[in-house]
């Protein structure tokens, strides 16, 4: 087999927050719950990309995004599916994507670790080298982002592209989530011993030039062991395609970009129970 530990915490030990996470319910039925509050870009994309991969295509992508996304919950974030690298002792390892990996001989010194699905391969590797393509799924982003932003009424009110301008954002849509904002923090409890925490970098540049938001999920007896997610695309490999929801310099594509990240990692909560009575 081909487990590789890396210094993310690299321990044996047991973790409560690996014990309650290898409960979740999967890709599916989240993806589901996040597209009946309105958002829909991430599987436009993935229809998209199966779509470019052929039909025939659908099944082994969705089991291959099912799987990934296990293993990254399962691990608390620290794997690399596609390179088969585990920074924990694994609660789970697919016996699928192993396979995928062993029969992967499409590898390229040009476009290192590469998906374990060819198609998906070529579709990046597309992207970087055809400027005509690469410029088609951008429009085509740019158009559901654009259509999803009026269909969901997003209000870019008092938006400069700097980040203190988020703080309000976070605690808009957090809010309306029932987190609880300590200082410049927002925490959801739940009953089960997990906490979610949604804070944001202010650091550097003033302006957004990614997506500041930094989410956390840990066990309230152990907050130190944590899986932390943020940058453009902290939940892609749960969601295939949410990455979409990334920094946008355009204002309505940005704060739609805030409202979906905070509505994707509460309805990831809500997977796992009910919240603590305040």
């Amino acid at each position: 087999m081909w487990t590789i530990l890396l210094p993310w915490d690299v321990m044996m030990e047991d973790h409560p927050l690996l014990n309650v996470v290898k409960n979740w319910p999967g890709r599916v039925s989240t993806q589901l719950a996040f597209e009946a509050r309105g958002f829909q870009v991430h599987r436009a994309w993935q229809n998209r990309t199966i779509e470019f991969c052929g039909e025939n295509q659908a099944d082994l992508l969705n089991r291959y995004w099912d799987e990934v996304a296990l293993e990254t919950m399962r691990s608390a974030g620290k794997v690399l599916s596609d390179e088969r690298i585990f920074g924990v002792e694994p609660k789970y390892r697919s016996a699928f994507l192993d396979e995928l990996f062993a029969a992967r001989d499409f590898v390229d010194p040009q476009f290192p670790y590469p998906h374990l699905i060819r198609c998906l391969y070529e579709h990046f590797k597309r992207g970087r080298i055809d400027a005509e393509f690469r410029t088609s799924e951008a429009t085509f982003i740019n158009k559901l982002k654009r259509e999803e932003s009026e269909r969901l009424g997003i209000q870019t009110t008092g938006w400069t592209g700097k980040k203190r301008d988020v703080i309000p954002l976070i605690h808009e849509f957090c809010s309306a989530r029932a987190f609880q904002r300590l200082r410049n923090r927002w925490h959801k409890n739940l009953s089960c011993g997990l906490v979610f925490e949604v804070s944001t970098d202010l650091g550097g540049s003033p302006y957004c030039t990614q997506m500041p938001l930094m989410f956390r999920i840990f066990h309230a007896d152990d907050p130190k062991f944590a899986f932390e997610l943020g940058g453009n695309e902290p939940f892609d490999q749960l969601v295939y395609g949410s990455r979409l929801y990334g920094g946008d310099g355009e204002a309505s594509k940005f704060v739609l970009g805030v409202r979906a990240n905070i509505e994707l990692f509460d309805v990831i909560a809500t997977s796992f129970g009910t919240s603590q009575q305040a």
